[in-house]
C-alpha cells in the first residue's frame, strides 16, 4: 500500500492554500473598502461643485439680473451678466481650470451654446429626470471611452422667470436672438425638464491606485505570513508530531501490531490515519465491554422503571437524581423535570422530623426498613407509605454519596380496611338496633293501646286527659325512633318501581323552600342524567333525600347556596350529588356521622338516625353513599344508585374529604 504525504506536509500545504485564501480576501475587501472611500469622496466633491453652480445660477438670478434691468434702459440685456446659464458656465470653466479633477456641463437636448449638447447618455437622463419629477438628482459610474467616470446630475426645471428669454422668439431679448438665433431653447413652459446640471469625475486614475495598493497589501501580506507559518512548522514539529508519534506507539500497542511491516495497515497511512487505526483496534474490545454493560444497565433500568413501587435516589446534597413512574404517578408529578425542581427529599415527608430522622439513620450507615411514614404529594395530598431507604458510600473514602429509597403505598390499604371496620360496626350496630326495635315495639303497642281506653274513659277529668295525652305524644315519638332503628336494620323489604328520580328531587326541593327561604338559602339544580328511570322505592328514596337537604339547610343557618346534581357514573350507575356551602364536618365526626344517635346539632334538634337511616335506605337499594366536606367550606353527599334491579355487594360509606 503507497504511504501518503505526513500529516505535517498535508497540514503545512492545506495552511499554506488557506493563507492565499486569506491574503487574497483582505486584499479584495481593501480594493472594495477603497473603492467604496473613493466613491464617497467623489460624490462629496461632486455635490460641492453642483451646490457651487446652483448658488452662482441663484445670485445671478435674484440679485445681478434685478439689478442690472434697473441700470439698463427697457429690454436691454447683457448676457455676460444677465444670463444664469452663461455666468454659471463662464464660473465653473475657471474653477476647472483650477481644480481639474471635475468636468461641469449644463447639457441639455437643444442648447443655444452648442457646448452644452447632451450626450445620448445624457439626453437618456434628462428624459429620465422628465418622466421622474420627484426625483432630486442622479449620481453613478459609467464607462465611456475615455475611461470610467463619477457622474452626478441635477434637472433643470422651466421657471416662470426662465420665460422671457426661453418662451417665444419674438419676446426674447434681442441680444440673445442677435447672438444664438431664433432656433435653439425655445417654446419652453413652466415646469418642464430641459437640461441638467452634469458634473463628471475622472476615476480611472484612482482605481488604478487603488488595484496597486491592493496588490501591495496582497504581496506584503502573504510573505509575512509565509514567514509566520515557518515559525509554527518549527513549533508543530516539537509539539504536536512529537505528542503523535507517543500516542502512535501507545495505541499500536494496544492493537498489538507493531506497525513496522510495509503491509500493514498501520504502517500505510500518515501519523492520524496510523493513530486511528490503531485506535480503533483498541476500541473494539472497549465497544464489546461497553455493549455488555449497557445490555446489564438496560434490563435493570426496566427492573427499575416498571417496579410497582416507587424509587427515589438521591445525591450527597440530598437533591433528587432519578424517580421511576411508580414515584411520580405516587407524588402527581407530570414529568422528571418536575421532580427535579424539588429541593430536597425533606419536601416529600408530611412531618419534617420523620425526614429528619431518616436523614440521620441513613446517613449513620443504617437500613432503614419498611417503616409506615406519611408523605406528601404536590398537591398536599397525605399518603401512608413503607419506606426502605439505604445509605450509598464510596467504598475506599466512606464518603456519603446520595441515598436509595423504596416506598410501597399503603393509603388505600388503610382506607380499606378503616372502611372494612367501620361497616363491621355498623353492622353489629344494625343487629343490635334490629333486637332492641323488636324487643320495645311491642310493649310500646300495649303503652299506646292502654292510653287511647283511658282516654275514651276520662272525658270529664281534664287534667287527667291532658297526662294521657302526654303518654300518648312520647309513645308516639318512641314509635317513630323504633321505625328509624328499623329502617337502618333492613327490617322493612323495599318496594321497587322504575322510576324517574328526578321527580322526587323536585318535589322535595319545592317542600322545602318556603324553609330555605326563611334562612336566606338558593337552591339550584344540575341534572345531566335527565330521561333515566331505576328501580327504587320512591317513599324510601324521598326520605332518603329528604334527610340530606334538610340536612344542608340546617348547616347554612346564615344563608347559602345548595346545589343537586345528577350524572352518569356508567352504563349501570346514576350518581346523585347534595351539596351546600354551610359549616362542614370535622375529619372526626366524618368517620361517625352515619352512626345511630350520632349527632352534632344542639340538643332537641335532631334524633341522630337521619343519616344512619339514609345509609340503611341506600344500602337496601345497592348503592353506596359517600362525603367530602371542608370545615367552614361546605359538605358534600354522592349517593349511587344502581340502574337496574340486581343483587350488588354493598359497599361501605366512604370519607373523600
Amino acid at each position: 500500500m503507497k504511504r501518503r504525504a505526513s500529516l505535517k506536509n498535508r497540514f503545512f500545504a492545506g495552511a499554506s492554500a488557506i493563507l492565499l485564501l486569506f491574503c487574497s480576501v483582505v486584499s479584495l475587501v481593501e480594493y472594495a473598502w477603497l473603492s467604496d472611500q473613493v466613491e464617497e469622496q467623489a460624490a462629496h466633491n461632486a455635490a460641492r461643485h453642483l451646490a457651487t453652480a446652483s448658488a452662482i445660477r441663484t445670485y445671478a438670478k435674484d440679485v445681478l439680473r434685478p439689478v442690472m434691468e434697473t441700470e439698463l434702459a427697457a429690454n436691454r440685456f447683457v448676457i455676460e451678466s444677465m444670463s444664469t446659464s452663461y455666468i454659471s458656465r463662464e464660473i465653473m470653466k475657471n474653477l476647472n481650470e483650477r481644480f481639474p479633477e471635475f468636468t461641469y456641463k449644463r447639457a441639455a437636448g437643444n442648447p443655444r451654446n452648442p457646448l452644452n449638447r447632451a450626450d445620448p447618455f445624457e439626453e437618456e437622463r434628462i428624459a429620465w429626470f422628465d418622466t421622474h419629477r420627484e426625483e432630486a438628482g442622479w449620481e453613478g459610474m459609467i464607462t465611456r471611452s475615455d475611461g470610467t467616470h463619477y457622474v452626478k446630475m441635477e434637472p433643470i426645471t422651466v421657471e416662470a422667470s426662465c420665460l422671457r428669454c426661453h418662451g417665444v422668439p419674438e419676446d426674447a431679448p434681442k441680444e440673445l436672438r442677435e447672438r444664438y438665433g431664433d432656433t435653439s431653447s425655445y417654446g419652453y413652459a413652466v415646469g418642464d425638464v430641459v437640461a441638467a446640471d452634469t458634473l463628471y469625475i475622472p476615476m480611472t486614475h484612482y482605481r488604478i491606485q487603488i488595484k496597486e495598493k491592493a496588490w501591495g497589501v496582497f504581496i506584503v501580506g502573504f510573505a509575512a505570513l509565509f514567514c509566520l507559518m515557518g515559525l509554527f512548522r518549527l513549533l508543530f514539529n516539537r509539539t504536536v508530531h512529537n505528542r503523535l508519534s507517543h500516542l502512535l506507539e501507545t495505541f499500536t500497542r494496544l492493537s498489538g501490531t507493531s506497525g513496522d511491516t510495509p503491509s500493514d495497515p498501520i504502517a500505510a497511512g500518515d501519523e492520524v490515519d496510523r493513530l486511528a487505526l490503531a485506535f480503533e483496534e483498541a476500541a473494539e474490545n472497549l465497544e464489546a465491554a461497553h455493549h455488555d454493560l449497557t445490555r446489564s444497565e438496560s434490563k435493570y433500568r426496566r427492573l427499575f422503571e416498571h417496579s410497582p413501587n416507587a424509587i427515589l435516589l438521591f445525591g450527597a446534597d440530598d437533591r433528587l437524581t432519578d424517580i421511576n413512574r411508580a414515584g411520580l404517578s405516587l407524588f402527581k408529578l407530570d414529568s422528571m423535570a418536575e421532580a427535579f425542581l424539588m429541593e430536597a427529599f425533606h419536601t416529600l415527608f408530611w412531618d419534617g422530623r420523620d425526614a429528619a430522622t431518616v436523614d440521620a439513620q441513613v446517613k449513620e450507615g443504617l437500613v432503614l426498613y419498611e417503616k409506615e411514614l406519611s408523605m406528601v404529594d404536590r398537591f398536599g395530598v397525605r399518603i401512608d407509605a413503607l419506606v426502605t431507604a439505604t445509605g450509598l458510600f464510596d467504598e475506599a473514602s466512606g464518603r456519603y454519596l446520595g441515598m436509595e429509597m423504596v416506598l410501597r403505598d399503603i393509603t388505600r390499604q388503610k382506607q380499606i380496611n378503616a372502611h372494612l371496620a367501620q361497616t363491621e360496626k355498623l353492622a353489629s350496630i344494625g343487629q343490635l338496633a334490629a333486637g332492641f326495635a323488636h324487643e320495645i315495639n311491642n310493649p310500646l303497642g300495649v303503652i299506646s293501646c292502654y292510653a287511647d281506653l283511658i282516654d275514651k274513659q276520662v272525658k270529664g277529668n281534664a287534667q287527667l286527659k291532658e297526662d294521657v295525652g302526654v303518654i300518648t305524644k312520647h309513645a308516639s315519638l318512641c314509635t317513630h325512633v323504633v321505625e328509624s332503628l328499623l329502617n337502618f336494620a333492613r327490617v322493612n323489604k323495599p318496594e321497587f318501581l322504575m322510576h324517574d328520580l328526578h321527580g322526587i328531587l323536585d318535589d322535595i326541593l319545592s317542600i322545602l323552600r318556603h324553609r330555605m327561604e326563611k334562612v336566606g338559602v338558593t337552591a339550584q339544580t344540575r341534572y345531566l342524567a335527565t330521561g333515566v328511570e331505576l328501580p327504587l322505592d320512591p317513599e324510601k328514596i324521598r326520605q332518603l333525600f329528604m334527610n340530606l337537604v334538610i340536612n344542608a339547610i340546617q348547616a347554612m343557618d346564615k344563608g347559602g347556596e345548595l346545589t343537586v346534581s345528577t350524572r352518569l357514573v356508567d352504563a349501570s350507575h346514576l350518581e346523585v350529588t347534595v351539596a351546600d356551602t354551610g359549616v362542614g364536618i370535622s375529619p372526626s365526626d366524618r368517620t361517625r356521622i352515619f352512626e345511630p344517635f350520632f349527632t352534632t346539632k344542639a340538643k332537641g334538634v335532631g334524633t341522630g338516625l337521619g343519616l344512619s337511616v339514609s345509609y340503611g335506605i341506600v344500602r337496601q337499594h345497592g348503592g353506596t353513599i359517600d362525603v367530602e366536606s371542608t370545615p367552614g367550606e361546605g359538605t358534600c353527599f354522592m349517593v349511587t344508585l344502581p340502574l337496574r334491579a340486581k343483587e350488588t355487594k354493598n359497599k361501605p360509606p366512604t370519607d373523600r374529604g
